[in-house]
């Protein structure tokens, strides 16, 4: 059931948000990602729990210029993160800086009360491509590639199971999405679920039923964050299979509310 990955692998996984730089900005401040489309009753095969094992640490980085940090490249000021603190030139993206990081918080699945919103605000103040477009074509690249790191890291951090699965990731853990999981209880409680909405006449129904959801979702949250915290990765993959399709069921009833 694991499998193991080399660092090498991880290390790519956060140089790959240099790629960002290519698509267009959304809007300053995104709504969480939506999981797939596909329907929260769909068959199993999407939901698996398949991982892969692997090991990374990233250095421990703040938010302003800090001793022992990078030189900024344009006035070498030491400890220079997104943007310089000395003279605001915003850096090159480092593919060892984890999302955790960028917003100044511990690597840990309880982050409410860390104003996320507020930070990630304050990153693209400095860093939206349309507050930078005086800047050299040079910065306003740098810029592009951190914006959009930024967004992808705000949007990973605000939903709980992108970010169960980010910790996991971190953790050299990947869940393999393809491997099927055999659950004939949970898939009845989908189907149930399913009928349950499709039913609903009225709003008020549908909004006890969302709130019934989010309750068991809370429950699986709470499940993967105690696991998490003892290591229990086998227990934590399986919370996060749940969580999946609480999820998508309740996508489903904000789609007919």
């Amino acid at each position: 059931m694991w499998r193991r990955a080399g660092a090498g692998s991880i290390r790519r996984h956060l140089a790959g948000a240099g790629r960002f730089a290519r698509r267009s900005p959304p809007p300053p401040i995104p709504a969480a990602p939506s999981s797939s489309s596909a329907s929260f009753y769909s068959s199993p095969s999407r939901h698996s729990h398949g991982v892969f094992w692997g090991s990374m640490g990233a250095p421990s980085r703040r938010l302003s210029n800090q001793p022992g940090g990078g030189a900024c490249w344009s006035c070498g000021a030491t400890g220079a993160f997104l943007s310089c603190g000395s003279c605001g030139s915003v850096q090159p993206v480092d593919p060892a800086v984890d999302y955790f990081q960028i917003f100044g918080l511990k690597r840990e699945y309880n982050i409410q009360g860390n104003n996320l919103e507020g930070k990630y605000k304050d990153w693209q103040k400095k860093l939206h491509p349309d507050l930078v477009h005086s800047k050299s074509e040079k910065e306003r690249g740098f810029a592009a590639e951190q914006s959009a790191l930024v967004i992808d890291a705000y949007r990973t951090l605000s939903s709980p199971l992108s970010r169960a699965l980010y910790l996991l990731k971190l953790e050299g853990i990947h869940v393999d999405e393809e491997k099927t999981i055999n659950d004939p209880e949970l898939l009845m409680e989908m189907m149930e679920l399913r009928e349950a909405v499709n039913d609903a006449s009225d709003s008020q129904t549908l909004e006890k039923i969302q709130s019934q959801i989010k309750g068991k979702l809370e429950t699986w949250s709470a499940s993967f964050h105690e696991a998490f915290n003892q290591k229990d990765f086998d227990r934590a993959v399986e919370a996060t299979q749940r969580m999946r399709y609480y999820e998508r069921a309740v996508e489903e009833t904000v789609k007919k509310l």
